[in-house]
């Protein structure tokens, strides 16, 4: 899928669970950048295909479907297959629309999804996976959870190889928002 636009620089963020790119996607949005967050997408087409969702999972309970569907590949395909179609219309909708010269796809399976092509240039957020586990157990996320949604996913080392960019995350916001601010800027001249 093309998510590129003439006239805009369209960057797809990536990262692993509690590396910070949720941070980085509202640092952008703090710099002027249309921000686009996959799981605020899902979250709304989720509301729209209750029922559906429902029926398969037997549960509207997001914990119980989420748990589901980190446990089994089966469930995981078929929500992805539901969701996903609905969450890319959204993205493309909203990058054809805004005025922004900058636009930031914060998309968490990025590479999973094979959509790494359709950027201009694809960003990646990485963490030591101590420092994420311990980001993750503040967030009041279990070290169970945390390592089954972190095995559920692309290894983030390989993530940041298949990246265009690395921003590295281990050590304070502050270091974070410089780095980001001064490719901001490059980005803006």
């Amino acid at each position: 899928m093309n998510f590129k636009k003439k006239g805009k620089i369209v960057l797809g963020l990536t990262g692993g669970i509690s590396a910070g790119k949720s941070v980085a996607a509202g640092i952008f949005k703090d710099l002027g950048a249309e921000v686009i967050c996959a799981d605020t997408l899902a979250a709304k087409n989720f509301v729209l295909l209750e029922e559906k969702i429902k029926s398969y999972f037997e549960t509207a309970d997001k914990k119980e479907i989420a748990f589901a569907v980190f446990m089994d590949p089966t469930k995981k395909k078929w929500l992805e297959r539901v969701l996903h179609p609905l969450i890319l219309k959204d993205a493309l909708e909203i990058i054809s629309r805004t005025k922004k010269k900058i636009v930031i796809f914060d998309l968490p399976l990025l590479f999973e999804a094979g959509l790494e092509g359709g950027f201009d240039l694809v960003l990646c957020i990485y963490a030591d996976y101590n420092l994420r586990l311990k980001r993750a157990l503040t967030r009041k996320m279990t070290a169970v959870d945390f390592k089954q949604r972190d095995a559920a996913q692309m290894l983030l080392e390989e993530k940041a190889q298949r990246a265009n960019i690395v921003f590295y995350n281990n050590k304070t916001r502050k270091d974070l928002e410089e780095k980001l601010i001064k490719f901001y800027k490059l980005l803006t001249k």
